[in-house]
Formats: structure tokens, C-alpha cells, sequence
């Protein structure tokens, strides 16, 4: 679970600093590894939907342990109950920011393509990179609040 979880905070950190480079190329273009700014930024939405969709599947997991353990050892449903509620706080957040940055990311084409301007596109972008801060502010939060109802159901005191 803690590698999971510390493979989670890297690959955010990763997505991050992507997009920050891609908000940079949207000011002044620049290639990075010989990648234009169209191809950073696909690869730059492929690792940030990596990332998202590794953290609601940690989330997922832990929640069906907690649930089958809950079961095996006949404890209170109240942790699994917790751990439904934590999916509720972080999953909102987390899918209104992927549903934000995938819009700017399809804004770029049409923004490349001088259908709107170029400004809305890089709000949108920057728009998504604040909410991104925000969500992974929830995220942290939740990593916590799902780590401690793991250790509270095995009776390990913190």
C-alpha cells in the first residue's frame, strides 16, 4: 500500500511539473526532448489520465480490502463505511479537474488551429492547473484520512 500510495505522489509531482511546461510552451513554444508542443502535451495528458486513474484505483482497492477484511473478520462495517466516504470527498474534485484539463487540452487544437483565441485556451489551462493544486490538496487529505481507517480496522495505534 505505501509504495502504491508514494508511486501516486510521484507521478502527480510528474504531471505537475508537465504541466507546467506545457503552460510555458503555451507562451512561447519550445521543444522539449524534440517534441513539439502538440506532442508534449499528448504526452503530457497521457501520464496526467495515468496518474488520475492510478490514484482512483488505489482508492478502489483499498476500499474492496477494506470491505473483504470488514467480512473475513467480522468487524464493523463502520470502516468500510469510512472508506466510502472518503471516495465521495476525493472523487468529485478529481473528476472535475480531469474533465477541466481535458478541455484545455482539446482547446489547444482548436486554439492551434485559430478557431479560438490562444488566451482562452491558456486561461482554461491555467484554470486547471489551480484546481489541480486544489484536488491534489483533497487527494493528501483523503491518503491520510484512508490510511488511518486501515490502521484503526487492524488495531494499530498512531
Amino acid at each position: 500500500m505505501w509504495f502504491f500510495m508514494y508511486v501516486c505522489y510521484f507521478f502527480s509531482f510528474v504531471s505537475f511539473v508537465m504541466l507546467l511546461m506545457v503552460f510555458a510552451q503555451s507562451i512561447h513554444p519550445f521543444y522539449v526532448f524534440q517534441a513539439s508542443p502538440m506532442s508534449y502535451l499528448i504526452l503530457t495528458s497521457i501520464v496526467y489520465l495515468f496518474t488520475e486513474t492510478l490514484i482512483m484505483f488505489f482508492f478502489v482497492g483499498t476500499g474492496v480490502s477494506i470491505k473483504e477484511f470488514t467480512q473475513e473478520k467480522k468487524l464493523d462495517h463502520a470502516f468500510h463505511r469510512q472508506s466510502i466516504a472518503v471516495k465521495r470527498k476525493i472523487y468529485p474534485p478529481q473528476l472535475l479537474n480531469i474533465l477541466i484539463l481535458m478541455t484545455a487540452f482539446i482547446l489547444y487544437g482548436a486554439a492551434d488551429t485559430q478557431k479560438i483565441p490562444h488566451v482562452i485556451y491558456q486561461l482554461s489551462l491555467l484554470v486547471g492547473m489551480v484546481h489541480f493544486l486544489y484536488a491534489k490538496r483533497i487527494q493528501h487529505d483523503s491518503f491520510k484520512e484512508n490510511t488511518q481507517i486501515i490502521l484503526d480496522m487492524v488495531g494499530i495505534k498512531r
